[in-house]
């Protein structure tokens, strides 16, 4: 059987083999067998979309030319296959601005590995402002695992300006849990105006969600806003019926000594 039928085989096995038999015979695949290496990007197994994706790599540094058909494959109608051509073009080493709106869209995946692993892609485009504003408008106004993820790239990306730090501040109120611990986490790390940002994360001592305030509380400590009121609310906040939350408050406060 001829190595494109093999690579849309039901056979799982059978289709690894045949990604192993395209590299192997060295960058020479022809297109037939990359249309069906770009399918199997978009296949229900992971281990064989993230194989596929690290075949065309492979291929790409071997010579073959797999850039366009990586391009096309952006195109498709198939959410795993858009994301698995834009995985493959980062792997090539050069992550082209077309697949920003692919990286973009799996920042809300429901599947946490993907939404990951585009986070990583993204802040890996470091020093890219026009990526730091689109980042800080989807932290406005993309889904809530959109949102999330946003913050954790600007986070890892340090990208630190008072336009962030006031959505960054905007999110600190968001109505999803995991937004607003995102915020708190982004915060801490990217704040300018420290004594705004240890106001609002005071005010967040009191969020009805127990995993916000001791998130709150523990980031308090890495802020490093010394004030009387810091120090009084994380006093208050270290004597907690709350274990969790004393603990973290305590912690904080031998930060700040």
């Amino acid at each position: 059987m001829i190595t494109a039928q093999r690579l849309r085989s039901v056979n799982v096995a059978e289709r690894l083999d045949a990604m192993a038999e395209v590299l192997q015979a060295g960058g020479c695949a022809d297109a037939d067998a990359l249309d069906a290496l770009a399918a199997c990007l978009a296949d229900a197994q992971k281990i064989i979309q993230r194989r596929a994706a690290e075949t065309f790599a492979a291929l790409g540094a071997q010579g073959t030319s797999v850039r366009d058909v990586l391009l096309r494959t952006l195109e498709s109608e198939v959410t795993k296959q858009r994301w698995g051509a834009a995985y493959a073009l980062s792997l090539l080493g050069d992550t082209p601005p077309v697949t920003l709106p692919t990286l973009f869209e799996a920042l809300g995946s429901d599947d946490g590995d993907v939404r990951w692993a585009a986070g990583n892609i993204l802040v890996r485009l470091r020093g890219d402002t026009a990526l730091v504003d689109a980042l800080r408008q989807l932290l406005g106004t993309g889904s809530p695992a959109q949102r999330k993820m946003a913050a954790y790239c600007l986070r890892d990306l340090d990208a630190r300006s008072p336009v962030v730090e006031r959505a960054l501040f905007a999110a600190l109120h968001d109505p999803d849990t995991s937004v607003r611990l995102a915020a708190i986490s982004a915060i801490g790390r990217l704040a300018i105006d420290r004594a705004t940002a240890a106001q609002s994360l005071m005010d967040l001592l009191a969020d009805p969600n127990p995993s916000v305030h001791r998130v709150a509380a523990a980031v308090l400590g890495v802020l490093g806003e010394r004030s009387d009121a810091v120090r009084a609310a994380l006093q208050i906040a270290s004597q907690s019926a709350d274990a969790s939350l004393a603990r973290a408050a305590k912690r904080s406060l031998r930060l700040l000594a």
